[in-house]
């Protein structure tokens, strides 16, 4: 099935209404698609990044940390906030702290003291012994690179990350500006963040907040596959694109999936060592650094589902995906 067949079918089963996926290998465009139910989507929309804000922002954050030898993997938490059960840079950015979804929503958590409230909330498993997926982790992760810098997360973006790429529409809190998808059912938060633990932090937070749009994450993506300039040493990028967990349920890479055998959300597209994140509202970006290839896929499929069916099913905005990889490996685009 072609590219441009799979999105009109995914658009017909209401599994999305607003989509932008670009395919390249480089520096070169092998595939540009937009689709909509509702509105113009162009290069420049912005959809809610989600999870993708790990490693758009905490990710090459921390990176940076490390490059300049203010972290090192192994530091402990505690040379930052009090923590007694011993966790490390490592264990944030592997998920390997021992602490799932949690909801930070409660009364007196507030964006100063948030680090705190995590760092007391019982271990659901062993720190080290396993990959479970944490978004306290990286709130914490995020709360730890301001102690480092002195600002705030979206001011250390927008100063170390986006100015460096001329990244021109990628922000926290954008607001609803006309060329904006919706991720929230609600058509007045437009423009307002969908994780709700972010949201309640006030919509800057490690774990998810960034808004972007196609043009923007290629930049990102073809800066890491060019070695990482003008954020990164290659060589930087080559100790972060290593399976960290191995024998673990999941394989990861310091911040980012790492692709392997098991993992299913880039169907037969993008072989094993490949690098990637996906975010909640129905985002993706994976690359091959050996080949060059990558996929950016920016979609409003969690609304939609939750349109169509009264209620979440994130195991078809998964689904998505994959169909959309194994639309790409069959196009004969390669």
């Amino acid at each position: 099935m072609k590219l441009t067949e799979c999105l009109d079918r995914l658009l017909d089963e209401g599994l999305i209404s607003n989509i932008a996926v670009r395919v390249g290998r480089f520096d070169t465009v092998l595939a540009d698609v937009y689709r909509s139910a509702s509105q113009k989507i162009d290069e420049n929309t912005r959809f809610d990044m989600a999870s993708v804000t790990k490693v758009m922002v905490t990710t090459p954050l921390a990176l940076m940390a490390l490059e300049q030898g203010a972290i090192a993997l192994d530091t402990p938490v505690s040379a930052f906030f009090r923590d007694p059960r011993g966790l490390t840079i490592r264990h944030l950015l592997t998920h390997t702290i021992g602490i799932g979804h949690k909801p930070l929503n409660l009364a007196g958590n507030t964006y100063d003291n948030i680090a705190d409230h995590i760092l007391s909330i019982p271990a659901d498993i062993p720190a080290g012994t396993d990959v479970m997926y944490s978004c306290p982790g990286f709130i914490l992760l995020g709360k730890i690179l301001e102690r480092i810098y002195g600002r705030r997360l979206d001011e250390l973006f927008m100063e170390r990350i986006a100015a460096p790429l001329d990244l021109t529409r990628s922000r926290f809190l954008p607001g609803g500006d006309g060329n904006t998808v919706n991720s929230n059912v609600v058509d007045a938060e437009i423009g307002l963040v969908n994780d709700y633990n972010c949201r309640f932090l006030g919509g800057v937070a490690g774990n998810a907040g960034l808004f972007s749009c196609i043009a923007d994450a290629e930049k990102y993506v073809r800066a890491l596959l060019r070695g990482g300039a003008p954020l990164l040493k290659r060589e930087t990028l080559a100790m972060a694109f290593q399976n960290y967990t191995p024998g673990m349920s999941e394989s990861r890479a310091l911040g980012f999936v790492y692709v392997d055998e098991k993992y299913v959300q880039t169907g037969r597209l993008f072989p094993a060592g490949s690098i990637g994140h996906c975010g909640h509202t129905g985002q993706s970006i994976f690359f091959d650094p050996k080949s060059g290839l990558y996929v950016v896929i920016l979609s409003d499929a969690t609304r939609a589902t939750v349109v169509k069916y009264g209620g979440e099913r994130y195991n078809l905005v998964m689904d998505m995906r994959a169909r959309i990889h194994n639309a790409i490996a069959d196009s004969g685009l390669f």
